[in-house]
């Protein structure tokens, strides 16, 4: 069981979506508070309620909770209904319409929670998008009823991503793939630059490393590694390379170091005050340089 988590100000398109009949084939398995006589009834009723809190922004809830193909025989309406509704409550979408679409066009089961983020008070629901609480719920979702955990994102057809997630999915594979040749930091940031991806790493407010970064160089698109995947973090990444002991880090911190180019003939270094200069700016904008490019 995966959960995929987006927020946004359009109902009316997002439920022309949800509810689309001829192409998902699409039916309605658990709803509250809406009216469901059209798409354009359901849309109205969530546009109803959400001005009566016109701060919020983002009063579009939408979430997927996608099921695997292995589970398809047991995946009745009634239990994927049951199931949404308890993902709802433990995520604390609570006191708020909604609607749960099933869609049947693919070979996995899924569903589409639709809901408003302005709940019956006029209050703003607030937590609903932490997406390490999805994760872990998911997770013990898919335990308690004895359903087929994810084989990750190896399986996701990637002929149907879009947008960021292509190159998300290029990221995942690249470093994925790299991992297995690499046996450390400078090894692995080496072989990416050669693919067009720049290794980068993040600090925390002690200024120690805390996290990495992997940057598609073409496009400037920028993913921390366990948003791409939990493999991908920084302390996962270590556990790969064998970096048990913690010297990991230590040889991160020194890939962070400000590159400094040797002088020769009386000119072209760097002074100590500038680099000084440098470390200074570095730690009130909490930025990492990268390594130059020679």
């Amino acid at each position: 069981m995966i959960a995929k988590i987006h927020t946004g100000n359009n109902f009316g398109g997002l439920i022309n979506y949800a509810n689309d009949i001829v192409k998902k084939d699409a039916v309605v398995v658990a709803s509250y508070g809406v009216s469901l006589a059209s798409n354009a009834a359901i849309a109205a009723s969530f546009k109803a309620q959400a001005k009566a809190r016109p701060g919020v922004k983002n009063f579009v809830g939408h979430i997927s909770l996608s099921f695997s193909p292995d589970d398809k025989d047991k995946m009745s309406d009634d239990l994927m209904a049951h199931i949404a509704k308890e993902y709802m409550q433990r995520m604390g979408i609570i006191n708020t319409q909604f609607v749960v679409f099933r869609h049947q066009d693919q070979p996995h089961p899924h569903v589409h929670i639709v809901y408003n983020r302005v709940n019956n008070d006029g209050d703003a629901i607030n937590g609903d998008c932490n997406f390490r609480k999805s994760a872990a719920i998911t997770k013990a979702l898919t335990r308690e009823y004895g359903l087929t955990f994810g084989k990750g994102k190896k399986n996701v057809r990637r002929e149907r991503l879009k947008g960021k997630d292509v190159i998300k999915y290029r990221l995942y594979d690249e470093v994925t793939a790299s991992l297995k040749d690499c046996h450390s930091w400078q090894e692995l940031r080496n072989t990416l630059s050669v693919k067009g991806i720049s290794l980068d790493f993040t600090r925390g407010s002690d200024c120690s490393v805390r996290g990495v970064t992997f940057t598609d160089d073409e496009h400037q698109v920028t993913f921390a590694g366990g948003k791409i995947d939990h493999s991908l973090s920084f302390d996962s990444i270590e556990n790969q390379m064998g970096n048990t002991n913690g010297l990991g880090a230590a040889v991160a911190e020194m890939l962070l170091q400000p590159h400094v180019v040797p002088s020769s003939g009386g000119g072209g270094g760097s002074s100590s005050k500038d680099d000084d200069d440098d470390k200074d700016r570095d730690k009130k904008h909490n930025y990492i340089p990268r390594k130059r490019r020679r």
